[in-house]
């Protein structure tokens, strides 16, 4: 019998411990004896985050030390039987994976930090366990070298995301996990059609169909595959998550807005780029432009014209759909784009949902702490919430492109990758949205921030919610001021050309 290697035993660790903990999480509220001190009840309430905000720790620290092993050409593979001669279910993590894989549990630390920051909505159990399961089934998609299990994982992923916001605003979850799942038909049926076209009868080799010479097939594929995900990256964190986020003013809907751009933006690149299917399929550059220049546009100028706080990160949002749209448009162009623009893209899968977290964290927690949001009733809160003034500014202008944040770096390596591929003009086009998206975080701070007006009165900042805001605040100025590492991570991304199947 083969020796079974350390990184392999990392992997499945990694693939099983949110899991594991998710299940500790909904059995807690069973194993505990029944509280009878209110300070017994508090601690209770907000076990299953401490719970969740550890086994976040745990597999982060995994990840890292998972990383030299798949990093720079490197490779840790993982292949399960189910049954015999039937289906494989793959893992593999390269180094694409293992920084994606790094970035979704260093976001579910912080977002189990911010959830132990709010006030008790009941449940807490099932928050915990429905958010821990959602970074495991990301992890498993972004980590899936299997077609099968890249859709079963992403959908299932969706379903656990769905229930936590519907634990809180029923109707707006339910109208988007219509619309993710109505691409999620498509998609798979599109699947189903090639398989069946092809005569194949082994089903490992299914995801191989992605790479197949039959011209037809590949740009069938590649249709319903940007169909079919299109839906979950638009909404992520973007035009369908926006009525939930608007619904939520605490801040718990913060979850599918940053998890499901790295993981749905991840599985896209890996999806299209590297089965070799964006110049294969008619206009695909055509479509994603005009996507792409539109939720730039759109977000960025309906921040700048919000009248709420909480408005400003969350059309915000919007547009960073945008620019990895841009990015896809690039990459779809002749000779498959410049490598700058698949480094921008990686880099933006990164650093683009933290900022986010930080931004629409301060925010929130200003509304809550406030007791309104609107931008006509707050002021002078410089003062008072220094912490959240400098968060909410640090967020913004790294989604921006301002220097030295660390969005700078992905904005910087947009624009000359446009600029390489012949696309000056939509390398201006980009410059001119991170302008709207600098003017609207800058009205928005001042309004809030700067104005002289007697400032409402605040409440009492949570520990937790400071510890969150004080932590994602340092991982974004020291992710710009030391960006040598991810730079050089983003290389070997490019070098590799996501190159592990499908």
């Amino acid at each position: 019998m083969a020796p079974i290697s350390p990184d392999i035993v990392l992997l499945n660790w990694l693939l099983l411990l949110p899991f594991f903990a998710a299940a500790c999480a909904a059995l807690l509220p069973l194993l505990s004896r029944r509280p009878s001190l209110a300070r017994e009840q508090e601690a209770l309430a907000r076990s299953p985050f401490y719970l969740g905000a550890f086994a976040s720790l745990m597999a982060l620290s995994l990840g890292v030390s998972l990383l030299p092993a798949a990093g720079l050409g490197g490779r840790v593979s993982a292949d399960y039987w189910w049954t015999r001669d039937l289906h494989q279910l793959q893992f593999r993590a390269d180094a694409y994976a293992a920084g994606i894989l790094v970035a979704v549990h260093a976001l579910g630390l912080l977002l189990h930090l911010r959830l132990l920051g709010l006030p008790d909505r009941g449940r807490a159990h099932r928050r915990a366990a429905l958010l821990l399961c959602a970074q495991g089934c990301g992890a498993a998609a972004v980590l899936a070298a299997d077609l099968v299990a890249i859709a079963f994982f992403l959908d299932l992923m969706l379903l656990c995301l769905w229930g936590l916001c519907a634990l809180d605003a029923r109707a707006p979850a339910d109208r988007l996990l219509a619309t993710a799942y109505a691409g999620s038909v498509a998609f798979l049926g599109g699947v189903a059609l090639i398989w069946v076209a092809s005569g194949e009868t082994f089903q490992p080799d299914l995801a191989l169909l992605l790479i197949s010479r039959d011209a037809g097939a590949l740009r069938l594929m590649g249709v319903l595959a940007l169909v079919g995900l299109l839906p979950r990256l638009a909404a992520v964190p973007g035009h369908g998550w926006v009525p939930v986020l608007e619904a939520d003013r605490a801040g718990g809907a913060l979850a599918p807005a940053v998890l499901l751009l790295p993981v749905g933006g991840s599985v896209l690149l890996r999806l299209l780029t590297s089965s070799f299917v964006l110049p294969a399929i008619p206009a695909v550059s055509d479509l994603a432009l005009f996507l792409g220049v539109a939720s730039l546009g759109w977000g960025a100028l309906r921040a700048w014209f919000a009248r709420a706080l909480r408005h400003v990160p969350v059309w915000l949002a919007v547009a960073q759909s945008g620019y990895l749209l841009i990015a896809l448009a690039g990459l779809a162009g002749p000779g498959g784009g410049a490598p700058e623009l698949t480094r921008a893209a990686a880099l933006h899968l990164l650093w683009a949902p933290l900022a986010l977290v930080v931004m629409w964290s301060a925010a929130a927690g200003l509304a809550a702490r406030a007791g309104a949001d609107a931008l006509a009733g707050l002021s002078g809160l410089l003062r008072r919430a220094p912490i959240e003034a400098l968060a909410f500014l640090a967020g913004g202008l790294s989604l921006a492109g301002v220097p030295p944040l660390p969005g700078y770096q992905v904005q910087r390596l947009l624009v000359s990758g446009l600029f390489a591929s012949g696309r000056p003009a939509l390398a201006a086009m980009v410059l001119i949205g991170s302008l709207f998206v600098a003017l609207a975080v800058a009205d928005a701070f001042r309004q809030a921030f700067l104005r002289r007006e007697p400032p409402p009165a605040l409440t009492r900042a949570s520990r937790w919610a400071s510890a969150q805001l004080l932590v994602g605040l340092s991982a974004l100025l020291a992710s710009g001021l030391l960006a040598s590492p991810a730079l050089r991570w983003s290389e070997a991304v490019s070098r590799a050309a996501l190159t592990i199947a499908p």
